[in-house]
């Protein structure tokens, strides 16, 4: 061990201490409130997969570089009108600078209410209904306690000290019935899908113009859309005069705004929040029926919604998907083995996976690549089934139609696998990856959230078995070393032969 002087090593203490005593340069923070409200004080009005939405949102947010720890989430009983506010006025606004980026989301219920402030040009405000929503009476006739009027959100907003906000909304700015139907359009499931608004008798009518206006003050009548002085951007759902729509699978808005994130981001895009609502309008156009649509709106600062959004460059190691998949195989408490016929693949070499089965049940295998894109392996097109029996069980095998060939991105490749005594089907589950006619169009399909909820709400469940695999996926050979090292679950959905 080299020793230092003591007059030396003294220096070199002061020297320590003053450094650590000199003001640094001030970093960006980030805050984020994701709200959602499936269950309701008013009984029959509950919306179904509430949570989907909070997890897609939570995902895209670490897409845009947001930790966990800046991601508060209040749902269902916590997400009271009073809560929210609270957490508006302390988490979203106390120590936050004029640069740190903010996001507000919401997923539930909007609804009308009569305008007591005399500034609504349809004596009407809209509202986001929260759980603990009321029926009350007020001078105009009927209404609702208990929610978030848009005077109150627009307030809410103007205190916060950053000029970075996010305003993003899924739920109805219409006045129509909360019900139930089914789509003929089936690229969503064949479930029943549920209108995201809460109706009660004499309830102000939405007005019969297609325009969400309900953040501008009355000095913003001429241009509602746009204010240059606002502090956010705000991107929701649908119009004053229509209906967003829910599903089992969640919000079909937040299903294309999520989904049109993880897209540009894997691409190495920073997207616009003009973008996202454009490519959330695409997708509800590509899902919904033509006499159910609905327009996303953006409204706020027009500065913002040019202005690129910051996100991460994915790798291996930081990918949402990743995450979300270890975190479902630690929250098991048994474990299989998962083998590969190899450990290192080249392209286009095939690969062979090996599970040691303690029981009888139903197997999924997912792997993910570097992009963060999760691919369901089995079961697949051409092995729609996945009921399994206990012993060795190899895959694929001489008697199934598909091989497994490693394919770009190269590096390392996380597998996962579950055995459950539940008849879950990853595959059968999948939302993003069906036509109009509700068949999936692809073999090989992406991880939907919808196909892990079963996992994910009983981790402490004593039949089901993880297992995960890291796997290195080499340039075929005489290619160039990429600069990255990256999964290869995508070989199989590119490469079925």
């Amino acid at each position: 061990m080299t020793r230092v002087p003591g007059l030396l090593q003294a220096l070199l203490l002061i020297g320590a201490a003053l450094a650590c005593a000199l003001p640094r340069p001030a970093l960006a923070e980030q805050r984020a409130l994701l709200v959602g409200v499936g269950k309701l004080d008013i009984p029959g009005n509950d919306l179904p997969s509430i949570e989907l939405d909070l997890d897609r949102m939570h995902e895209m947010l670490n897409l845009l570089g947001f930790e966990d720890r800046q991601i508060h989430t209040l749902q269902d009983e916590a997400a009271t009108s009073a809560r929210v506010i609270a957490e508006f006025n302390t988490w979203l606004r106390q120590g936050v600078q004029p640069d740190d980026r903010v996001v507000f989301y919401f997923s539930g219920h909007g609804s009308n209410i009569p305008d007591e402030r005399g500034d609504q040009d349809d004596d009407a405000s809209q509202v986001l209904v929260t759980h603990d929503v009321k029926w009350a009476r007020v001078k105009a006739g009927p209404s609702l306690a208990g929610v978030l009027p848009d005077f109150k959100i627009a307030e809410l907003l103007a205190a916060i000290p950053s000029h970075n906000v996010m305003f993003i909304v899924d739920s109805c700015h219409s006045g129509t019935v909360t019900r139930s139907f089914n789509l003929n359009n089936h690229s969503l499931g064949a479930s029943p899908v549920y209108v995201k608004s809460l109706n009660y008798p004499g309830m102000p009518s939405p007005p019969p113009h297609a325009v969400a206006r309900g953040l501008a003050s009355s000095t913003e009548r001429k241009e509602p859309q746009w204010d240059p002085q606002a502090n956010y951007i705000a991107i929701t759902a649908a119009a004053d005069n229509q209906e967003a729509i829910g599903t089992m699978n969640g919000g079909v808005f937040t299903l294309g705004l999520t989904d049109a994130v993880k897209r540009l981001t894997s691409e190495g895009k920073s997207p616009t929040p003009r973008e996202l609502r454009d490519d959330a309008d695409a997708y509800i156009r590509s899902k919904v029926d033509r006499n159910q649509l609905y327009t996303p709106q953006i409204m706020g600062n027009q500065t913002l919604a040019d202005k690129p959004i910051k996100v991460i460059a994915l790798n291996a190691s930081n990918g949402p998907n990743r995450k979300r998949l270890l975190e479902l195989v630690a929250q098991q408490s048994q474990h299989i083995e998962l083998t590969a016929s190899n450990s290192q693949y080249l392209v286009d070499q095939p690969v062979k996976l090996t599970l040691k089965l303690p029981a009888d049940g139903f197997l999924n295998v997912v792997s993910v690549d570097s992009k963060d894109n999760a691919t369901v392996l089995f079961p697949n097109g051409l092995q729609p089934g996945n009921a399994v029996s206990a012993g060795t069980f190899s895959f694929p095998t001489p008697q199934m139609t598909f091989d497994l060939l490693a394919a770009e991105p190269t590096g390392p490749t996380l597998v996962v696998a579950f055995l459950s005594s539940d008849p879950i089907n990853f595959y059968q589950d999948t939302v993003e990856d069906r036509d109009e006619a509700g068949h999936i169009k692809v073999d090989f399909p992406q991880l939907s959230h919808t196909a892990t909820r079963a996992i994910r709400v009983a981790p402490r469940r004593q039949d089901i078995y993880a297992a995960q695999l890291e796997l290195q996926i080499l340039p075929a050979a005489g290619g160039a070393a990429p600069a990255a090292m990256v999964p290869a679950a995508t070989a199989a959905s590119k490469h079925v032969r």
